[in-house]
């Protein structure tokens, strides 16, 4: 038996292209800021800000790639996106 693909991802990995969706085989997803931020607490402090936009572009980025967002979570640090199609 193969191994699950994983479901959370990284915002920068998205950006840079290092992980394609493509052919991703599930519907749901988180996208954090980084791992670090899915296991910390949910406050977003200033220093947090430039990060939080690299999240935001990350979604937008899979928006146009047919995902939705489903919600957001832990203060901002993580986004739940489903596969519109």
């Amino acid at each position: 038996m193969q191994p699950r693909p994983p479901r959370v991802f990284e915002a920068d990995d998205i950006l840079s292209g290092r992980v394609s969706l493509e052919a991703y085989p599930f519907r749901l997803i988180y996208l954090v800021i980084a791992f670090s931020s899915y296991f910390a607490d949910t406050k977003i402090h200033p220093s947090d800000l430039p990060r939080v936009d690299v999240l935001l572009s990350a979604a937008e980025v899979l928006e146009s790639q047919g995902w939705q967002i489903a919600g957001v979570d832990a203060g901002g640090k993580l986004i739940c996106l489903r596969r519109a199609h």
